[in-house]
C-alpha cells in the first residue's frame, strides 16, 4: 500500500512539472511586453562602420632615374585597388566589476572589449546599448562612461528596461571608451605593365599588359612600337625618356613632374 502511494504521488508531481506544450511560466511574455520599452537607434548592424572610400594607386617604378630593363623584363609597373575604411565603436572595462541584486550578480571583465550595438533615450539622457556576453540583457552605459543600475532585454527596435535595480560595486566604475578602425583593401581593380620587348624592323618593341580582371590574374596584351631613336614616348600616360636601346636591353628614365 506505501508503495503504490508513493507511485501516487510521483504521477501527480510529474503532471505538475511537464503537461505537454504548456510553458511553465504562461505569464512571462505578458511580463515582458508590460515593461517601460525605449526605441533603439541601431548602429551599422553589418559589424563596424564604412566612414571612407578611396581608390589608392601604387607604381613599381624609380622615378627621374637612370633606369636599364633587359628583353622581356619590366619597364613599369602600375596597379590600382579600392581601400575601405572602417570604425568599430567600443568601451573597455578598465578594472572588475560586478552588479549586485538578490537575483544572480552580473560580472564585467577588466579590459575586455564590449562593442555597441546602438544608442536609446531614456528620460532625455543618452545610453550605449552593450550585450552582456555572459547573458541575453545589454547593459546601458551614459557618454561618460557610467552605468545605469538596471538592464534591459532587447526586442526588435525597442529595449525593454527590467525592473531590477543593482548595485554596482565598485562604484566609481566607469567603462572607458575605444575606437576601432580597420583598413581593408581589395583585390586589384585596374592596373597594366610594360615590358621591354627589343627590336623589330629596327623599331622599339613594348608589350603592355592591361589587367582587367580583380587580382590581375588575366587581361590583355598589346604591342607599342616606335622609333630606334633617343626620345621621349607616352604609353598609358607614363612619360619614358628614352636614351639608348638594342635587342637586349634598354636604357631609359620615367619622367615625372
Amino acid at each position: 500500500m506505501r508503495a503504490l502511494k508513493v507511485l501516487g504521488l510521483t504521477l501527480c508531481l510529474s503532471g505538475c512539472i511537464y503537461a505537454g506544450e504548456i510553458s511553465l511560466w504562461p505569464g512571462r511574455d505578458d511580463f515582458i511586453a508590460g515593461l517601460s520599452s525605449y526605441s533603439i537607434e541601431y548602429l551599422d548592424k553589418d559589424g563596424p562602420k564604412l566612414i571612407k572610400t578611396e581608390t589608392v594607386t601604387e607604381s613599381d617604378f624609380a622615378p627621374n632615374k637612370m633606369l636599364t630593363a633587359y628583353k622581356g623584363y619590366s619597364v613599369a609597373d602600375t596597379k590600382s585597388y579600392t581601400r575601405n575604411y572602417y570604425t568599430q565603436e567600443s568601451i573597455v572595462a578598465p578594472t572588475d566589476a560586478v552588479l549586485v541584486s538578490g537575483l544572480s550578480p552580473l560580472s564585467i571583465k577588466a579590459d575586455k572589449k564590449y562593442d555597441i550595438i546602438g544608442r536609446t533615450d531614456i528620460d532625455e539622457v543618452v545610453y550605449a546599448l552593450v550585450p552582456n556576453p555572459e547573458g541575453k540583457d545589454v547593459f546601458l552605459v551614459k557618454n561618460d562612461g557610467t552605468l545605469l543600475n538596471q538592464v534591459g532585454l532587447i526586442r526588435g527596435d525597442k529595449v525593454k528596461l527590467l525592473d531590477t535595480k543593482y548595485e554596482i560595486n565598485p562604484p566609481s566604475f566607469r567603462f572607458e571608451p575605444v575606437t576601432t578602425s580597420k583598413i581593408v583593401q581589395s583585390e586589384m581593380t585596374w592596373g597594366f605593365e610594360i615590358k621591354y620587348a627589343g627590336l623589330k624592323l629596327n623599331r622599339i618593341v613594348f608589350t603592355v599588359m592591361e589587367y582587367d580582371q580583380a587580382g590581375g590574374e588575366s587581361g590583355n596584351f598589346v604591342n607599342y612600337s616606335y622609333p630606334n631613336r633617343p626620345g621621349e614616348i607616352d604609353i598609358r600616360g607614363l612619360k619614358i625618356r628614352v636614351f639608348e636601346a638594342n635587342d637586349a636591353k634598354i636604357e631609359y628614365m620615367i619622367v615625372t613632374d
